[in-house]
């Protein structure tokens, strides 16, 4: 069961580093032709979505280091101790999460309202994509599946809630929260896939990939349900299971390697 803690942590640090140096790049890559204002500007939701996710790993490595530690956890002695005390402040500073997670949203509705994100036409298009009998793409094997089908939910659970809404979504805080959750799963789970296919292994994200589904899946039903009812609900309901099944991987097997690569070196790696 430590094992699992320390893969688990692993597999978690991975994916915030994912999103970081994904984030960093596309801002670096406006930089010689704008302004470095400009250039975060145009990813302030990318950023808002590293702020969040980024702070609440920590939250949880330095919780599981402090239960693998037991009582000493507790003791000034041992390092964890102060980075246990130390990571809580991180989801309050620089935008606490809840505003970051707002902003998240509340920055795509702004698009949408300009023209510039047609959310609407593309949850329909998600609808009739998954309810015709033709077939599924499934090209880049299952992971690249999961990915797309996660960026799928995600346009189609925000363009429910705009089409219930309106420009009243703004303030339905639970519902643009849920939403943001969804955006950065789904962010996230691209960027792990992305980072993965350079490097040339898969384990972090067979094991990562399935498990921000199930989240995301469960982070869906609370929105559809919070904006449709009866017929239309369950039918909302059923494009979402046919988007996020998956078959599952043997995760217990590749927690235990990756654990094993961390006691070899000591620390954590890639």
């Amino acid at each position: 069961m430590i094992r699992h803690k320390l893969a688990e942590m692993a597999v978690r640090i991975f994916a915030a580093e994912s999103v970081v140096y994904r984030t960093a790049g596309l801002i670096e890559s406006l930089l010689p032709g704008e302004t470095l204002l400009k250039a975060a500007e145009e990813f302030a939701p990318e950023c808002s979505i590293v702020k969040v996710f980024a702070s609440e790993m920590l939250d949880y490595v330095v919780d599981e280091g402090v239960q693998i530690h037991g009582g000493y956890g507790y003791h000034q002695d041992y390092a964890v101790e102060r980075a246990y005390r130390d990571s809580r402040i991180n989801r309050i500073f620089e935008g606490t999460n809840e505003i970051n997670r707002l902003l998240t949203t509340g920055m795509l509705l702004k698009r949408a309202e300009r023209g510039h994100l047609p959310l609407a036409a593309a949850a329909q298009k998600v609808m009739a994509e998954v309810t015709s009998p033709a077939r599924e793409e499934d090209g880049g094997g299952a992971e690249a599946r999961l990915v797309r089908n996660a960026k799928k939910i995600a346009l189609f659970a925000l363009g429910v809630a705009w089409q219930r809404h309106l420009r009243a979504l703004e303030e339905q805080q639970e519902v643009m929260a849920g939403i943001a959750d969804i955006i950065a799963a789904a962010y996230a789970m691209e960027s792990v896939l992305l980072r993965e296919k350079k490097m040339g292994r898969g384990e972090m994200g067979r094991i990562y990939l399935r498990d921000a589904m199930a989240g995301i899946e469960a982070a869906a039903r609370n929105v559809l349900a919070a904006c449709a009812e009866g017929d239309a609900l369950r039918i909302h309901l059923a494009v979402l299971r046919r988007l996020a099944k998956f078959e599952p991987v043997n995760a217990v097997e590749l927690r235990r390697g990756i654990a094993a690569r961390l006691l070899e070196a000591e620390r954590y790696v890639v």
